[in-house]
């Protein structure tokens, strides 16, 4: 007896995609209504752990970690700060008022790397305050080595908030060094020689003309 082939029919093979297809849709309906987690719960006892390490206070690490966007990135700044001649305490101050600790300390170490006549405080608060600290380290070390300026001058000049490019349109404001903007004031135009508009005179009032009254006319008989 030979064996029947089910050949599949051009019905079946549309179905299949079209459950193919509704399936795929309530997956991504489901990831969106269910996204998932970015931090692990474990980040925040790691985050703890380590800054207890670091002889911070249970009420300190407790709050600075839970308050954290990001614990694992507060707790490697501490660290990094930590080992780099900083005091604990402090290094915590600084890493929680940044957005990317980690780029703050990375920016810290470089520079004290770098830069080996710096103050730490005075890098540490540089770094703190600069919005992208990792442009602003090269910024620094770059500038202390190629014009061989004082630390202090370089991290001035490349924090300095009022500092932009020149070459940036419109480019009617010139840059001045002290950091605002000189505008040259317009002329004044001499105002154009008009001639006097004609008086215009109103014409003087008439009298009313008198009328005669009419005759009456004889009636005919």
């Amino acid at each position: 007896m030979n064996a029947q082939i089910h050949q599949p029919t051009p019905q079946s093979g549309v179905s299949f995609v079209s459950t193919l297809a509704s399936l795929s849709v309530a997956a991504g309906l489901l990831a969106i209504v269910l996204p998932a987690p970015a931090i692990a719960a474990n980040d925040y006892d790691r985050c703890t752990s380590d800054l207890l390490g670091a002889k911070i206070t249970t009420e300190e690490a407790a709050s600075a970690c839970s308050r954290a966007f990001a614990p694992r990135d507060l707790a490697s700044c501490v660290s990094q700060l930590s080992g780099n001649t900083f005091a604990a305490a402090d290094a915590l101050n600084a890493c929680r008022q940044v957005r990317r600790p980690r780029e703050m300390a990375t920016c810290v170490v470089d520079i004290r790397r770098e830069v080996t006549d710096s103050t730490a405080a005075e890098v540490l608060d540089s770094c703190r305050r600069s919005l992208l600290p990792k442009r602003y380290s090269d910024c620094v070390v770059g500038v202390n080595r190629a014009a061989k300026v004082p630390p202090t001058q370089a991290l001035d000049s490349c924090v300095d908030a009022s500092y932009f490019p020149r070459e940036v349109d419109p480019t009617f404001l010139p840059f001045t060094p002290s950091g605002g903007v000189s505008v040259t004031p317009l002329q004044t135009e001499t105002p154009l020689q008009t001639s006097p508009a004609p008086e215009v005179t109103s014409p003087a009032p008439t009298a009313p003309a008198t009328t005669t009254p009419a005759q009456p006319i004889p009636q005919l008989y």
